[in-house]
């Protein structure tokens, strides 16, 4: 077997895991000169900017209008998404609360500096009327990505309401795109560990020790927020439900194992259906909760997002008022729904929301070359989400929860 085969069959995250390894040993030994091979690393932000834009537009509407009825947003279809919801929202305040508890941007001056963009959102009521595009096209042009979402999301509730025929039509061609885009990230991606590995070895050479703390308090601020995430998820499942935590977690080992190896909410949407399944889920639900949460309820992305945004407008001292966080939440909780359930896919989010407040995108290779290690954690929370929200779904539907055989 030749040496690029077999290094195609390493999973992408270990790549990334291996080029911050390899960066970080790169800048220590060669200290500022490392710096000649962070041209490498701009190119993998340029790409991912570049793919951004198309990638959230199509999954974003493809997830909605994937819902494929009108009337499934009857009794089930908005308490599950009133759900994904809610939690969402808590994820992005747990994240903004565990990044200003152990603040990981504190001392850590970026070399970039932040636009000014979030110094020109003075209100909550400009806030939310800013994200409604007047003109899309002037959106598009400008990059606008907050009005653009926004406008993709209306796109997706519109197909809805078609006529069969046309709406058929239009999610074959949406599908069609939305796996072309799919495949176009993953194209990018495969390029990820280049540019991980120039971004971590220009930044290492460039700030020394001082990164390793840096990261250990962010990826520390990370699983305190998954923890208390999922600490959530059991309250709301022993209190709406009456099951056990312990008899839940049992249940959902195999999903808890799947998530953990594979990092792909998509890739455990057939075992999180075993899961409800062996619960006793009838499949009439869980057959669209599960889906539609492996698309919508990305509650892993919004604490991912809110610290990402936390720890570049700390280390750059950019002021945070109340409005700002306003804005940051409505952002976020709009972005995790075009995640598109694939390894990486968080990645773009990132630099959609850095960009968005004009600030550096540095970030991104920082956080890519420990993404593997909040990966697995997040990937499983999110999973954990989508099983506990349909279980919640189901009893509120008087349904059956002792374990009895799926519909």
């Amino acid at each position: 077997m030749s040496f690029i085969s077999r290094y195609k069959k390493i999973p992408l995250l270990t790549k990334l895991l291996a080029a911050l390894v390899l960066g970080v040993l790169t800048g220590a030994v060669f200290g500022a000169s490392a710096a000649a091979v962070q041209p490498l690393g701009t190119i993998f932000l340029n790409l991912l900017r570049m793919v951004a834009l198309p990638l959230v537009i199509i999954n974003l509407i493809a997830g909605i209008s994937s819902l494929d009825d009108p009337k499934i947003f009857g009794r089930i279809g908005v308490k599950i998404v009133i759900y994904y919801m809610f939690t969402t929202i808590i994820a992005i305040i747990l994240g903004l609360a565990s990044g200003y508890i152990l603040r990981p941007g504190d001392g850590f001056a970026l070399s970039g500096s932040y636009e000014g963009v979030i110094e020109k959102i003075p209100s909550l009521g400009e806030t939310v009327i800013g994200l409604l595009p007047v003109n899309i096209f002037s959106a598009l042009a400008s990059g606008r990505f907050d009005q653009i979402v926004v406008f993709s999301a209306f796109v997706g509730i519109a197909v809805l309401f078609l006529g069969h025929d046309d709406r058929a039509a239009i999610n074959r061609g949406l599908g069609i795109l939305a796996r072309l885009f799919n495949k176009l990230i993953g194209i990018v991606m495969g390029y990820a560990p280049i540019g991980v590995f120039a971004l971590m070895a220009g930044v290492t050479g460039r700030y020394g020790s001082d990164l390793f703390g840096v990261l250990a308090r962010y990826l520390g601020a990370t699983y305190v927020a998954i923890i208390l995430m999922v600490v959530l998820y059991l309250a709301l499942l022993l209190f709406f439900a009456g099951m056990p935590p312990l008899r839940f977690l049992k249940k959902a080992s195999p999903l808890i194992i799947t998530t953990l190896s594979t990092c792909s909410s998509l890739a455990a949407v057939p075992v999180n259906l075993n899961c409800s399944d062996d619960i006793g889920v009838p499949r009439s639900i869980s057959s669209f909760t599960i889906p539609l949460g492996s698309q919508i309820n990305k509650d892993g992305n919004g604490i991912m997002l809110a610290l990402a945004f936390l720890f570049a407008a700390q280390a750059v001292g950019a002021p945070l008022s109340l409005g700002v966080l306003v804005n940051m939440i409505l952002i976020s909780l709009i972005l995790t729904t075009g995640a598109g359930g694939v390894p990486g896919g968080g990645i773009v989010s990132i630099a959609i929301v850095l960009d968005a407040f004009g600030l550096p995108l540095e970030v991104v290779g920082l956080i890519s070359g420990i993404f593997a290690l909040m990966d697995m954690g997040l990937t499983t929370m999110n999973c954990l989400g989508d099983l506990v929200g349909t279980i919640i779904v189901s009893r509120s539907e008087k349904t059956a929860l002792s374990g009895d055989p799926a519909e």
